[in-house]
C-alpha cells in the first residue's frame, strides 16, 4: 500500500504553524504525502459596501500571488522535516476549497484556534470542515505542543457509527503506536427485537489488525466530555481518536456535548471523524 494522501490545511506560509508541526510529527510515525493547502478567501458580497469588497478583494489578489510563490518554504519545510509533499494555493471560500481538495486525500490536517475561535463552536471550520469533507481529520489546537504524535493514544468508545469512522481512519496510527487505551464508554442494552443488525466487536476487530489495545470502562459522570479529557490527560495520550458531532450541533450547543467539550478544552491532538 503506498502513502495516505493528508492535506494540510495553512492558516499562513511562513514560520511554523502547529498544522505543519503535526503534520511532520505523523511524517515520522507513518508514510503519508502532505499537500499543503493556502486559501486566499473571496470577502462575501452580501451586507459590504462596494467600496469595502473592492479593497477586500484586491487584499485576497495579494494574498493570493504571495502564497503562490510560497512553494520553496513549503520545500524547505518538507526536506528540513525528512518528509515529502506538495504546495497548494486556492482562490475561494475556505470550506469550498478543503472540501475539495479533501476528495483525493485520505486525512485533514487542520488547527483549531482556542483562544479566538474563529466562530462560535459548532459552526467554525474545523466542524463544518468535518460535516463537508467527509474525511477524517486531525485536529490541532492551536495552543498545543506538538512534538510526538500516536505515541501513546487514546480512543474515545461509544459503538456509533462516529466513533468507528474515527477508529476505520486511525488503523495506520492505531498499528504504529506503541500504547492503545480504549476508554469503553458503549452502552450495550437491548434493542427490543426490532432490529438484527451484524455486531460489531471493537477488541476483536483491533486485534485481526495486530492491534495490543487496553480496555477501560468507563462510567460517564455528570459532565462526559470533561471525564474523557481527563482520562485521556491521567495516560498522558498524545493523541485522542473519537467520532464527532454525533448529536445534531444545536443539541450539543444548547445542552453540551462531548465534541463541543474536547473541541473547547482539548490541550493536544484529536484524530476525529463524522
Amino acid at each position: 500500500m503506498g502513502p495516505l494522501d493528508v492535506l494540510v490545511h495553512m492558516r499562513q506560509y511562513n514560520g511554523d504553524p502547529p498544522a505543519l508541526r503535526a503534520a511532520l510529527a505523523l511524517s515520522r510515525r507513518i508514510d503519508v504525502h502532505l499537500h499543503g493547502l493556502y486559501v486566499a478567501p473571496i470577502p462575501p458580497a452580501a451586507f459590504t459596501s462596494p467600496e469595502t469588497v473592492a479593497v477586500l478583494v484586491h487584499e485576497s489578489d495579494r494574498h493570493f500571488r504571495e502564497a503562490r510563490v510560497a512553494d520553496d518554504w513549503w520545500r524547505e519545510k518538507m526536506k528540513a522535516g525528512g518528509a515529502r509533499g506538495d504546495w497548494l494555493v486556492a482562490q475561494s471560500d475556505t470550506l469550498d476549497a478543503i472540501a475539495y481538495a479533501a476528495r483525493w486525500n485520505d486525512l485533514i490536517v487542520i488547527e483549531r484556534p482556542q483562544n479566538q475561535p474563529d466562530a462560535p463552536l459548532g459552526w467554525g471550520l474545523v466542524s463544518r470542515s468535518a460535516f463537508a469533507a467527509g474525511t477524517p481529520l486531525l485536529v490541532i489546537p492551536d495552543s498545543a505542543d506538538v512534538g510526538e504524535l500516536g505515541h501513546r493514544v487514546v480512543v474515545l468508545w461509544n459503538g456509533s457509527r462516529e466513533a468507528i469512522r474515527a477508529v476505520h481512519g486511525a488503523l495506520p496510527l492505531l498499528q504504529r503506536a506503541d500504547s492503545v487505551v480504549v476508554i469503553d464508554g458503549e452502552h450495550r442494552g437491548a434493542n427490543g427485537g426490532l432490529l438484527h443488525l451484524p455486531a460489531f466487536d471493537l477488541r476483536r476487530h483491533l486485534q485481526i489488525h495486530a492491534i495490543a489495545a487496553e480496555f477501560q470502562p468507563f462510567t460517564a459522570p455528570d459532565d462526559r466530555g470533561a471525564g474523557l479529557l481527563a482520562a485521556a490527560r491521567a495516560l498522558d495520550a498524545d493523541l485522542i481518536v473519537m467520532g464527532a458531532w454525533g448529536h445534531s450541533r444545536i443539541a450539543e450547543l444548547i445542552v453540551g456535548g462531548v465534541t463541543r467539550h474536547l473541541f473547547q478544552n482539548a490541550d493536544r491532538a484529536l484524530f476525529v471523524a463524522h
